[in-house]
């Protein structure tokens, strides 16, 4: 069973979908500590005026330091939603396929969840049946509580022992963890390691003159379109296919 493990992201990039439609399961790391100041949890970049754009859901944080991510409310009291929706629909209204994308964020957006875990996971569900990613997803928190040993670990052994618990063969990682990931203990204990290869593909962006890569999957699906998105994933994929780290 091929792994693949990253926190729940903000509408998150098209680099993330890549990897969903490498593996088998898709781990939300939900149970560790979210981080502190701006992450990737909370915000992401969308193309406005032509230029890019950090779109910002608010969380609750004061007096919550060491909160986990599966813990971090939204913070409902900043009227945000209209706004958000707003400037998503009047930069993006005259994409070609926004009325498609639209009604769904839409739709999420005024479903309220009190977690922004909650919110994240189920837009990257959403999306990935939309361009029908054949991946499950779970989630860490459900797998530290049947296996309390998860708890307080850090680094490569908190990835390595995540995977075991669930049951990995194989486990395919971003590029983003040179610093502390150890390939090689993968390989000891019987896990094959590879590191996701993704080269962000080129599509035709409304109110851009000069093409804007690394925004929320949200462009690609307003610009190109749920099936030309479905082909930019699948061709990366066989551009630069996954390295094995023996």
């Amino acid at each position: 069973m091929r792994v693949a493990i990253h926190q729940p992201n903000f509408l998150p990039w098209l680099g993330i979908f890549q990897r969903l439609f490498l593996v088998d399961v898709f781990l939300f790391f939900d149970h560790v500590q979210a981080m502190g100041g701006r992450s990737w949890l909370s915000r992401n970049r969308l193309l406005v005026g032509g230029q890019e754009y950090w779109l910002t859901m608010p969380v609750r944080k004061s007096g919550r330091l060491g909160q986990k991510v599966v813990e971090v409310e939204i913070n409902y009291q900043v009227d945000f939603v209209p706004k958000h929706l707003k400037t998503i629909e009047l930069n993006y209204r005259r994409a070609p396929h926004f009325d498609v994308v639209f009604p769904l964020l839409e739709a999420l957006y005024l479903k309220r969840h009190t977690r922004i875990s909650e919110f994240n996971m189920e837009f990257i569900e959403s999306v990935a049946r939309l361009l029908a990613l054949p991946v499950r997803f779970a989630r860490t928190s459900s797998l530290a509580r049947e296996n309390p040993q998860l708890e307080g670990l850090k680094g490569n052994a908190q990835i390595l022992e995540t995977c075991r618990a669930a049951g990995a063969t194989e486990y395919v990682s971003g590029g983003g963890c040179l610093d502390f990931i150890e390939p090689a203990s993968f390989e000891r204990s019987g896990i094959a390691f590879y590191f996701q290869r993704f080269s962000h593909p080129v599509y035709p962006q409304i109110g851009s003159r000069q093409f804007v890569a690394n925004l929320s999957i949200l462009d690609a699906l307003f610009n190109a379109g749920v099936p030309r998105t479905q082909e930019m994933i699948m061709q990366s994929t066989k551009d630069r296919p996954m390295e094995y780290a023996a």
